[in-house]
């Protein structure tokens, strides 16, 4: 399993997929968030100012910090899912997963070190954005971190877990469909769907509509009736999501 992590990890180091997402997560999303506050804090009339104030939740740092926590809410799925999707399918659509089963390490452990690697990846980035957005809130005028600041860290924090955790059913679906192709288009669905569903009322109860009405997405008022209990449905999607891809490399025909 170890040897499985390293492969797996220098594989993910080396790919430019992964090295494009983390440049978004960790460097993009901050500073467009404190782009966004900052015209929205300016007193401008212009069409972004109008777009980017009913985004603000709070004052401050936590208004700052829920703007990143709403963005971060989409594109950490984007990122993680392809991402994913390529780290699965990748095997089947360069042919090298046959090569895969002649190791001794089984290709369920194989793919819990993909899980594992895309996983350590992901919530790395989600903290690393989180410490790069200081430094943009001091630029902003924002002053030293505040109490606010601190509670909506954690928030931020827990959107980019409980996203994270969302895109781990799309290794099931690149390793069904043989390849990242059919993860990115089930991706793009998933993020359809999350729309529709959001925009007819029912987001709260959808797993991928929760997190992003949580941080504000939906605004002040959609944001406090989000339920611990609806958060919380992500962990048994994530969890199902790897059984299941897991299970398939276990059990069947691979090749």
């Amino acid at each position: 399993m170890n040897a499985a992590l390293g492969v797996e990890a220098l594989k993910l180091y080396r790919a430019p997929a992964a090295r494009v997402a983390t440049a978004v997560l960790v460097l993009v999303l901050p500073a467009v968030s404190a782009a966004m506050v900052a015209v929205a804090r300016s007193g401008s009339d212009s069409p972004l100012a109008a777009k980017a104030r009913p985004m603000l939740i709070g004052t401050g740092w936590d208004a700052y910090l829920g703007m990143l926590a709403e963005i971060v809410s989409v594109a950490m799925l984007l990122a993680v899912g392809i991402v994913l999707s390529w780290v699965v399918g990748r095997e089947f659509a360069e042919g090298t997963v046959g090569a895969l089963l002649a190791l001794p390490t089984s290709p369920r452990q194989v793919l819990r070190a993909k899980l594992v690697v895309t996983l350590v990846w992901a919530l790395g980035c989600g903290l690393v954005a989180a410490v790069v957005a200081i430094p943009g809130g001091l630029a902003i005028g924002l002053g030293a971190p505040d109490a606010g600041a601190l509670r909506a860290t954690g928030r931020l924090l827990v959107v980019a877990v409980l996203m994270t955790l969302l895109a781990l059913p799309l290794a099931w679906v690149a390793t069904v469909l043989r390849g990242y192709l059919s993860g990115i288009s089930t991706l793009l669905g998933i993020v359809v769907i999350t729309q529709i569903v959001t925009a007819a009322g029912a987001g709260g109860w959808f797993p991928y509509a929760a997190p992003s009405l949580w941080a504000g997405m939906g605004g002040a008022d959609a944001a406090a009736a989000i339920t611990p209990v609806q958060l919380l449905l992500a962990v048994p999607v994530g969890l199902v999501g790897a059984w299941a891809a897991a299970h398939r490399w276990q059990t069947a025909e691979l090749v």
